[in-house]
């Protein structure tokens, strides 16, 4: 699926730390001990009494600290206690296979491990994002139960925020008993770090990443050395001309192909130097004149026969195409990688393929679009809510990050752990003939940095399907000015956000 004018969080980078550490609304500082009244001067004979002052104050125990639900700061986490609680946290995810297996087996090495005798269960609440989206979305609206931890996206997690529902993690992770330390904080990518937070609740943390991906485009090497070129376009120019080059309407190949993704839109937007939201959240801004540019590159390349519409109905058909020779590029997910290797590796004709970030309009300023779920703690107990970060913290260290990055595809968060990913594709059977893809895996890891989010605001669901409709509508079926229409859509959008804005 599968989420800002947004700007590279290569900017953000500097200011992770003190942005995470200053979020939450400080703990309020200790009084001041009360100074000593001096005791009255002793005679040589008689031994001086204790005051009442006195007495009161070597018997007065700290006053208890009352803890909101959920806390609001770090003194209020500090003071749960976990001792003989036996916490149980059920988590609704979408995962399944090997993911799912991976995931229980954490699960269950965390469940065994902690010294508070928590207890993590997994219920599969859907076989998509979409799924458990909206089974959250009934049991907000008819009152059902919810889970104490959920998988949710950043607009999806905004949602639920406005609802009361999502909790602010940031007194969690900056508590002095359960919380990181400052050279956890410095481990995790800081475009990670920084993208589950929200313009909508400035200064609140809404997620906690157990995973990122990012779009990239999968280029044919062995086809773009036919073309005459000796690598993945650098510049969308050299991309659109290439694809045109490529294309064969009668021998069914494509330069490339629309998947009705508005995150490839998103990323063609990005490419040239535009955004999907405004930096301050105000309102959508995908139709700037970098985004008219993309749609009207698309609406040309369609026009020219240079890009093919992927139906609905055809099953990672892009994927398959590609391995059938059928497509120059793919824009697409990188955790699609072990995938793309397989379909190659077991095509009747094999050839050199890698990956790349899309070609950019400005190369010295290069803007990718990552993405990827969260993981959110919903509103119960504050035990349960402490529990749930726990687990969280767990599953986001340096030996489960990498373990999860390699069985599910996707990047592992950690700095530390990202090598050991990488060593892990590198040796996978699939990429035995493949070293210019496994060498980019590696790479993809220095783009982080470049990292851009699409918008992390509450209706970005509906948004999204309607940037789909517009781009099926003005390229594929070559209706309407791309301006107007992008004019149009954009009006739409705002209305959404302004409806789905959280009513404080």
């Amino acid at each position: 699926m599968n989420v800002r004018k947004v700007i590279p969080f290569a900017v953000a980078a500097a200011i992770v730390l003190a942005a995470c550490g200053g979020a939450a609304t400080p703990a309020p500082a200790p009084t001041t001990a009360p100074e000593a009244t001096q005791a009255p001067e002793a005679t040589a004979t008689t031994a001086a009494e204790p005051t009442a002052a006195a007495e009161a104050t070597a018997t007065t125990e700290p006053a208890a600290v009352e803890v909101a639900n959920p806390p609001k700061t770090v003194a209020e986490v500090d003071a749960i206690d976990l001792t003989g609680k036996n916490v149980e946290v059920l988590f609704w995810h979408r995962y399944s296979g090997s993911q799912v297996t991976k995931v229980l087996e954490i699960a269950n090495d965390f469940n065994q491990k902690n010294p508070y005798g928590i207890t993590v269960k997994l219920e599969q609440a859907g076989a998509s994002y979409d799924d458990v989206y909206n089974k959250i979305n009934a049991s907000i609206q008819g009152g059902g139960d919810l889970p104490a931890l959920s998988i949710a996206y950043q607009n999806q997690a905004a949602l639920y925020r406005s609802e009361g529902v999502v909790i602010d993690l940031t007194p969690f992770i900056q508590s002095t008993k359960y919380g990181l330390s400052e050279e956890d904080l410095k481990d995790f990518f800081p475009y990670f770090l920084e993208s589950d937070k929200n313009p909508q609740f400035p200064g609140e943390v809404l997620g906690w990443r157990s995973s990122r991906s990012m779009e990239v485009l999968y280029s044919n090497l062995d086809w773009l050395k036919e073309l005459g070129a000796t690598e993945p376009p650098k510049t969308l120019k050299e991309f659109e001309d290439l694809a045109c080059k490529a294309s064969n309407a009668a021998e069914e190949k494509y330069g490339w192909i629309w998947k009705n993704d508005a995150s490839d839109f998103a990323s063609l937007v990005f490419a040239n130097g535009g955004s999907i939201l405004k930096a301050d959240a105000s309102g959508y801004d995908f139709n700037s004149p970098a985004a008219v540019e993309a749609l009207t590159m698309m609406q040309r390349m369609f026009k020219n026969g240079c890009a093919v519409e992927l139906p609905v109905s055809e099953r990672f058909g892009e994927q398959n195409r590609f391995a059938a020779g059928k497509l120059l590029f793919v824009t697409a997910s990188s955790s699609g990688l072990p995938f793309y290797a397989s379909s190659v590796a077991n095509a009747e004709q094999q050839f050199k393929w890698t990956i790349s970030m899309h070609p950019q309009a400005n190369a010295d300023q290069p803007v990718v679009n990552l993405y990827g779920a969260s993981w959110s703690v919903l509103k119960t107990t504050p035990e349960q809510e402490l529990a749930a970060w726990l687990f969280m913290k767990y599953f986001t260290e340096k030996e489960q990050t990498a373990a999860w990055a390699t069985t599910s595809n996707y990047m592992a968060v950690r700095q530390s752990a990202a090598q050991l990913a990488v060593d892990n594709v590198k040796q996978a059977k699939n990429f035995a003939n493949y070293p210019e893809a496994a060498e980019a895996y590696g790479t993809m890891y220095e783009w982080i940095q470049y990292g851009a989010v699409e918008s992390p605001v509450a209706g970005y669901d509906p948004v999204r399907k309607l940037i789909q409709d517009t781009v099926t509508k003005v390229a594929i079926k070559g209706e309407g000015d791309p301006q107007a229409e992008l004019d149009a859509a954009v009006e739409q959008a705002n209305d959404i956000l302004k409806e789905y804005a959280p009513k404080q």
